[in-house]
């Protein structure tokens, strides 16, 4: 039972967006070239810089996506839905995100983890009183 159609329900796209935008499903950054001394830079300060880099965009994308969770489970909670039914939709969701991206590189188990926290996200959220 679907309690909202995609066209009653802007945080279903804005869902879907936060999931391709997670880093886990980006190119990593390139290395830089020389820096303006004409010297490669360190190794260590690359690294440092890309590992600052990649966990700023993944905290950006995890919570983005924490929120469009929570709005999407507020919606439905809203319209009467239940929980299962709530869950049932994210999978929905998640399942065509998933399809969406295949191909892409990934890490071995890194959609099914963050399909679970989603699902995890949405049982706390109903559950969390007004």
């Amino acid at each position: 039972m679907r309690f909202l159609t995609s066209a009653q329900s802007p945080t279903r796209d804005h869902t879907t967006l936060a999931l391709l935008a997670t880093p886990s499903l980006l190119k990593a950054p390139q290395m830089s070239g020389p820096d303006h001394h004409d010297t490669p830079k360190s190794l260590p300060d690359e690294l440092d810089l890309a590992l600052r880099r990649a966990t700023d965009r993944t905290l950006l994308a995890l919570t983005s996506l924490r929120k469009a969770v929570r709005k999407h489970v507020e919606d439905g909670k809203d319209a009467g839905a239940t929980l299962p039914e709530i869950e049932m939709e994210l999978r929905e969701i998640i399942a065509r995100v998933l399809h969406d991206a295949e191909g892409r590189d990934s890490i071995d188990g890194e959609r099914d983890t963050l399909a679970t926290q989603m699902i995890k996200w949405s049982e706390g959220f109903y559950k969390k009183k007004d």
